[in-house]
This record gives structure tokens, sequence and C-alpha cells, in this order.
């Protein structure tokens, strides 16, 4: 509640003065004893000394009291003042100090919230620590990517929080150097990862470090990807032209002349010209699934009539082999899909398990499941060694590199099945034990 003030000091001195100038008059008349006049004039100016010590004091705890409240916080506190003396003056200074300071308070809120709105909004992780190297801010995204929270890392050093000693050393450099430290890092905990680091000292007489943190880990990795796939793809395509070349040098050479051999050079620069064939077609496909994915034309298809495309081209080998063909597809079963996509998908799963079955059997399974159609295509051939599940799936990426070239293959067609798949909003997976055989198996949902 406001502090109220009155005017009853300046009326107390008035009343004094009067009193004293009435005893006064009376005893100049002989009304009154001069001795008595002076002892009541005297006694009445002392009561009303105390009476005016103990209002300015009661003002002045009003006052002290408004200014303690004020220090505890509570700058909504006011005093109304209605005496411009000392006391007045005093209670209207720290009405304006209260004002200017819930104005001050008000900025520093604001910025203090808009900081914080562009911090939580930023894309990068941020950390804060002062001169000490002691964490003093944590923004959301460095919160998820380090597994910490910002109350519990506050006062922490950045290897408490972080754990990471190198990271703690560039820390070090940059609060001794006081200038900006630019470095990429690999930091592996909680998960391996790389960040693009960039460390600004803090200006002030505190001092400090923030740090932002760019994870960079897809980027490396699409790069690394990008890398291994022009060197595999180089290599891949050189082998068939340096071969085809060389037998080209050597008919050239002479060896023309001689049919039997002829014939067969002639022979070989047919399957090599063929295999190159067949790795160019798998990189359009695989380039195209890339391009479209999530972007196929998907329309009701039967899926009898896309695996008889299938087996027309396949069947001789399966008869030459004596192949045991097993298929449980449903006449009636249609599924949302690009039949053109569906048709790479089928052909390069089992031509796989016909190139890779040398005898038993190959069984496909088709069946309409809540979230789509589930497929699988099993064989009884030589299987995958669990080491190389994970992998099978990367572009040139070949169990028995050897064996696989030897059969025609060119180690993108699990590559272009997964995408093709992963691009209906699938799934694809594989399960194998060697000597054994194996299932691949794949999920084309439902059209929403």
């Amino acid at each position: 509640m406001p502090r109220r003030y009155n005017a009853q000091i300046n009326r107390s001195l008035l009343l004094v003065a009067f009193l004293f100038s009435f005893l006064w008059l009376l005893a100049e008349s002989g009304h009154l004893p001069v001795g008595l006049g002076i002892a009541l004039g005297f006694t009445f100016a002392i009561a009303m000394a105390v009476y005016t010590t103990r209002l300015i004091s009661q003002r002045i705890t009003i006052v002290a009291e408004t200014a303690g409240e004020m220090a505890e916080g509570d700058l909504e506190k006011t005093i109304v003042v209605h005496d411009q003396d000392q006391v007045g003056k005093l209670a209207q200074s720290l009405n304006q100090i209260a004002h200017r300071l819930r104005d001050t308070l008000s900025e520093v809120t604001e910025e203090k919230d808009r900081m914080h709105a562009v911090l939580d909004s930023m894309a990068d992780g941020v950390i804060a620590v002062n001169a000490e190297g002691k964490v003093i801010l944590v923004n959301p995204v460095a919160e998820n990517v380090f597994g910490i929270r910002e109350e519990t890392s506050r006062g922490k050093t950045i290897v408490e929080v972080v754990r990471d000693f190198e990271l703690d050393r560039l820390f070090q450099e940059t609060l001794t150097s006081g200038h900006v430290v630019k470095k990429e890092l690999r930091i592996l905990i909680p998960d391996p990862r790389i960040f693009r680091l960039h460390l600004t000292p803090l200006r002030g007489k505190d001092g400090g470090i923030v740090v932002l943190f760019r994870d960079i880990t897809k980027r490396r990795l699409l790069e690394q990807m990008r890398t291994e796939f022009v060197a595999n793809a180089s290599h891949e395509l050189r082998t068939p032209l340096t071969s085809i070349q060389g037998f080209v040098e050597t008919l050239q050479d002479g060896a023309i002349e001689d049919p039997p051999v002829a014939k067969k050079f002639l022979r070989i620069i047919d399957e090599e010209a063929k295999r190159l064939s067949r790795l160019v077609d798998d990189l359009l496909e695989l380039a195209k699934a890339e391009q479209n994915r999530g972007s196929f034309e998907r329309e009701s298809t039967r899926v009898q009539e896309v695996l008889a495309r299938v087996l027309n081209v396949l069947e001789p080998l399966i008869k030459e082999k004596k192949l045991d063909l097993r298929i449980d597809v449903p006449s009636d079963l249609n599924v949302d899909v690009d039949p053109n996509a569906l048709y790479q998908i089928l052909m390069n799963l089992v031509d796989n398990a016909v190139r890779f079955t040398e005898e038993g059997w190959i069984s496909i399974h088709a069946s309409q499941e809540p979230g789509g159609v589930w497929f699988e295509v099993e064989d009884s051939g030589i299987g995958i060694d669990q080491q190389h599940l994970p992998r099978v799936f990367e572009r040139f990426y070949r169990v028995d590199k050897a064996r696989s070239t030897e059969l025609g293959g060119t180690g993108l067609g699990l590559a272009i099945v997964k995408h093709i798949v992963e691009g209906h909003g699938g799934k694809v997976g594989v399960s194998s034990m060697v000597g054994r055989g194996t299932t691949f198996e794949f999920l084309i949902p439902s059209q929403p």
C-alpha cells in the first residue's frame, strides 16, 4: 500500500510559536507569573518536540522499510509524498529510483528473452563458458546432441559436461590466446559425430568463450560415399574397357589371322561389352531410383503379372539349374506401386537367388498385410556370412567379388532395390546363414 505523510510537523511548530507568544502576552499583562509561563511554555515545547521527533521517526521508518522491500525486488512499492521536506525529498528520490529500476529490469528481461529465443531457434549447438572455464549457457540443440541439461551443466568444466579432452584443449587454447579458433573435431560421446567448431572469446571484463557446434557428420558421410562411388564406378568401368582394349590390340597385332584365337577373343570382347552395358544400365537405374525417391507414379498393379515378366526372363536359367520354383502369390493380389519399379525389385532379387543357388529351391511369397503388401524371396543357396549382412545394400559392395563378377553381377542390384522400396515409403531387410540360403523381404505400403 502507498505510504502517506501529512503536514503535522509544520503545524506543530506554528502551534509552539503561537503558545509562546500567548504566554508572553499573559506574563506582560500580569495575568500569569513569568516563571510559570516560561515553565508551561517549555513543557509544551518539549511535548511537541517529542511528538514531532516521533512523527519524523515514523516517516523515516516507513521510508526505510519501503527501501528494504525495494531492495528485495518489490519495485512496485511507492511512497505518497505530501511534504517537500528532506524526508519527503528522500521518499521522492526512492520512488524515482524504483521507477528507473523497473524500466531497466524490463529492458534486461526483454533482451534476455530475445537472446534465449534466438538460441532456442538455432540449428547449431551453442555452449558458453566463463573466464574460469565453467559452463554458463547451453542451448537446446547442444542439450540434445550431447545428452545434457543446462541446469545440471552450469558451473562445471567443459570436460565434465562433454567429456572430450581435445575439445577442452581447444577451450583452454582460446582462453589463453584470446583469438577465434575454427576446427573440425570428431567427438565420440554420446555417439561418434563430426563437428565444425567456431570458438569465439567473449569481450568484456568477465571474459569467457562461446562455441558454435555444427554437426557435419552426414555431410562428411555423403562426401565419403560420393568419393567411394566415383572410385568404385571408375574401377568397374575401367576393368571391362581395359579388357576390351587389350584384346582388340591383340587382334590388330595379327591374332585376327588365327580364326580359333580370333573367335575366342571376340567372344571375350562380347562378354565384356555386355558386362559394361549391364553396369551402365544399372548405374542409370540407380540414378533414376535416387532421383524419383518419394515421387514414383503409383498405381494398382497385379503382382502375378509383374512376376510373370520376371520369370519369362529367368526361366531358362532356372530350368538349366533344375531348381525347384515355389510361388505363393494370390492371383487377385494387387499392390499400389510403380509397375516398372516392382519389376526392377523382383528381377534383382530373383536373379540373385537363381545365380547364387546351384541346387535346391527358390521361393517367392507375397501377401496382403495391414500396412501394405509383404514380399519374400527365399533360396537354399550358398548364403551370406553375418558380418556382410549390414552392408549388402551398399553400392558396389560384394560378399564374394570374384564369384559375383564371374556370375555377371555389377554390385548395384541391391542398392537399386533399397532405393526403390524406400522411395515407396517401404522397408527392406535380409536374413541369411552360410550354406543354408538367404531370405530378402520387403514391404510396399498401401498408398495413403
